[in-house]
């Protein structure tokens, strides 16, 4: 996580009690009289934290600092800010907004977390001279509050309150307060910013001071308004991804809108301001919201394009790679997906940033490969395993969810085994060896005590824990259950059975060689009692014991057969029965899948792994209900999180895992080990597309994988692969080819 600062500084608070929801300002004023080489500010304020000097901020980074278990962690930012200090005098100011440090939505217990305080700061701020003398400028009972800012309320979830009456202050002597339970450590994931800047749609004056602001596409982050609000009034500003019957905003809270009842008091996603009569930018500061739609409400003032600006704000990821291909459905699952994550990437990867903005772990490990081809994931991705390594640490377990207040902690296979998934990503993917190797002893504790549960009710997991979430119900606009009617026996067995075999992978790596054999004795038992459990050999399918009748479900589960054959635990002599009877369920079923987020995972690989292109490409491409190209159709720009048009959310990427295909199979970027410092470079060339066209910014350079169908009937394949790689090459078609190149350009033109 980086080189460690000690602070010289003193944790500071205020007079504020645990359930004031305003936002207070720390300050210190103080002088410079000689000439500056260097000055820099390493500052943590939870939950988040506004910095200024000398009223200016010191990049354009928000929502500072990302969200960690802060029990364990929490994290410091540090900003240059030698241009921002003058000769004379000087002053810094610091706001303060709660965020999950002191957050009241009870819905996941986050009202109860051990951690729960006030808001706190403590900052250095250290200056070298010139003449090579040096100052620190630290926190302590010499600087100044006050708890009568602008801000009088605000939450992650709620939003916030802005009066911006509130300019004369007064000032009260900072108080010493205890240090959060956390380690402080640097933030070293990229920031999270105003990434994206938009013009509304559509806006429509709806009457009554309530104007309906339609946003180009679904979005998170907020909108600025840049209004002279008159002295005292109030304006709300709702945001919400659907409109009601009446056509307006549909609010969420006060037991109404989809899970109204987990805010029973007051609505989430609203910012309210009060007028001071000048000319003033309204947007929110330590909350965010996700929508399409924003309702105004009594404003006096008209609203026009030219006085909003609509931004998405989210992690400044890096994107690493290009796609494009044949079939602009194709094209535009890609960009719904790329667009979805980001929407997703709030400090932690999210499963939707209206009703939750949790850290789940299922949808994590259904979108781990699609979020590692599409973003620069190095340090973004070390500090969502940190946080469940110190989930793991603090509770023996890694959680449904990170970070978490104690709640979920039941083990859950299906979604915490990613724990160990991502840690051999960041081995793959960025030959992270020697950060794994810090964490191996918890990956070991974690492995042993899947299989220490497993030995006790032999080898195979029980029904209950959470599994193939969100099958379709059978119905395109019927109510939905998210819950599994099979239950999670095979899911839970198999997600064990895939973690142990990469946990062998990772002990080879790190030459932790005397733990394989403990892992593989498991993995044997674990593949004979799966086998004698679940497979049913008059049917030559597998199934549970355990089923519960929910919508058009039919008992024969395709996740129950694409997860044994994706993760290699169908007997060779078993293997052609066992896809011959999905493909066929596949085909009965007019070529749709009938999978939850497990499994839609694996629908492609396996079929494309197993010599069924074009079924896979039916499957891809089909319109209707339950598809992904369903979405298109009813023209979602973002993934949805069911596949019923009664979705809750429409920006919630785990069911959007597809992506990961157009690279393993369209450009065939395979076994990457190292970094990329080797891979395998096997594209699908029958896989129903015309052309495929892919760049990988790669730690050596850029890969690129080219290829299209002539009219000739041969196919053109240009691949570049960067110097200082190795890459096996395989070309299938009428004739194969095999070979193992280095860095340089290649082409080949073979027969179809």
């Amino acid at each position: 996580m980086g080189e460690m600062y000690i602070f010289k500084g003193k944790w500071i608070g205020s007079d504020m009690k645990i359930e004031d929801r305003r936002a207070p300002v720390f300050k210190k004023t103080f002088g410079i009289t000689k000439e500056i080489k260097k000055a820099e500010i390493l500052i943590c304020g939870l939950g988040l934290f506004e910095l200024k000097i000398n009223g200016k901020l010191p990049d354009d980074s928000v929502l500072n600092p990302a969200h960690t278990q802060y029990n364990k962690t929490v994290l410091y930012r540090s900003f240059d800010v030698s241009d921002l200090l003058n000769n004379g005098k000087n002053e810094i100011t610091v706001e303060l907004g709660h965020s999950f440090f002191n957050e009241t939505t009870y819905v996941w217990d986050w009202h109860k977390a051990s951690w729960r305080s006030f808001p706190k700061l403590i900052a250095d701020l250290n200056i070298t001279y010139e003449n090579g003398e040096s100052e620190s400028i630290c926190t302590d009972e010499n600087w100044e509050y006050t708890s009568d800012g602008p801000i009088i309320a605000n939450s992650v979830y709620y939003g916030e309150i802005h009066d911006l009456r509130k300019t004369d202050f007064k000032w009260k002597t900072a108080l010493l307060v205890d240090a959060p339970e956390g380690n402080l450590k640097p933030q070293n994931m990229p920031p999270i910013r105003r990434i994206g800047e938009f013009k509304p749609k559509e806006i429509i004056n709806k009457g009554n001071g309530t104007y309906l602001i339609i946003a180009p596409e679904m979005i998170t982050g907020w909108a600025k308004f840049s209004l002279c609000l008159p002295e005292n009034k109030e304006i709300k500003v709702v945001y919400s991804e659907n409109l009601n019957k009446e056509g307006y905003v549909q609010k969420i809270g006060k037991y109404e809108g989809h899970d109204g009842p987990w805010w029973p008091d007051e609505y989430i996603q609203q910012d309210t301001f009060i007028g001071n009569g000048k000319p003033c930018e309204l947007e929110p500061k330590f909350s965010y919201k996700g929508f399409r739609y924003i309702q105004v409400e009594n404003c006096p003032l008209e609203i026009t394009e030219d006085n909003i600006t609509i931004y998405r704000v989210a992690n400044d990821m890096e994107i690493i790679s290009t796609f494009e291909c044949s079939d602009e459905s194709v094209n535009k699952l890609h960009e719904i997906m790329q667009r979805t994550l980001f929407n997703n990437f709030q400090g932690k990867p999210t499963d939707t940033p209206v009703w939750e903005k949790n850290g789940w772990l299922g949808d994590f490990s259904c979108g781990l490969l699609s979020i590692m081809f599409n973003f620069q994931m190095a340090e973004y991705l070390k500090n969502f395993v940190e946080i469940m390594n110190d989930c793991f640490e603090a509770y023996g377990n890694v959680p449904v969810m990170v970070p978490s207040a104690e709640w979920g902690l039941e083990n859950s296979p299906v979604w915490n085994t990613v724990y160990i998934f991502s840690c051999e990503a960041l081995l793959d993917y960025y030959n992270e060896e020697e950060y794994v190797k810090s964490l191996y002893p918890n990956l070991k504790k974690f492995a042993l005590n899947d299989i220490e549960t497993l030995s006790n009710q032999g080898w195979v997991w029980g029904h209950k824990g959470l599994a193939d979430w969100l099958s379709p119900m059978g119905e395109a606009d019927g109510e939905i259950d998210p819950g599994s009617s099979e239950g999670c026996e095979i899911c839970g067995t198999a997600f064990i059975y895939k973690m142990l075999l990469s946990i062998i992978k990772i002990a080879e790596i790190l030459g932790e060689t005397d733990d394989i054999s403990i892992y593989k004795n498991a993995c044997e038992n674990i593949y004979k009692a799966f086998n004698e459990r679940f497979y049913n050999s008059e049917k030559q399918i597998y199934e549970t014991t355990f089923w519960e009748q929910k919508g058009l479900r039919t008992k024969y589960r395709q996740t129950s057969n694409l997860l044994p054959l994706a993760f290699g635990m169908v007997p060779e002599e078993n293997k052609k029965a066992v896809l011959e009877n999905l493909v066929n369920d596949i085909i009965a079923k007019d070529y749709h899948f009938d999978t939850g987020c497990t499994g839609v995972k694996f629908v492609l690989p396996v079929l494309y792994d197993n010599g069924c292109s074009d079924v896979a490409y039916k499957v891809l491409t089909q319109r209707t209900y339950p598809s992904w190209c369903f979405w298109l159709e009813n023209r979602a720009d973002t993934a949805w999180e069911s596949w019923e048009t009664t979705t809750r959310s429409q920006d919630h990427y785990f069911l959007g895992s597809y992506d990961e295909v157009f690279f393993t199979h369209f450009a065939g970027v395979k076994d990457v080990k190292n970094g990329y410092e080797s891979f395998t470079l096997a594209p699908q060339l029958d896989c129903g597309l015309q052309y495929v066209t892919v760049s990988i910014n790669t730690p050596f350079g850029k890969l690129v994988c080219d290829w299209k169908i002539n009219d000739n009937n041969t196919i053109t394949v240009k691949i570049s692969i960067p110097e200082g790689t190795k890459a096996k090459v395989i070309l299938s078609a009428e004739e194969r080819i095999e070979e193992i190149l280095g860095g340089g350009e290649y082409e080949w033109t073979i027969s179809k």
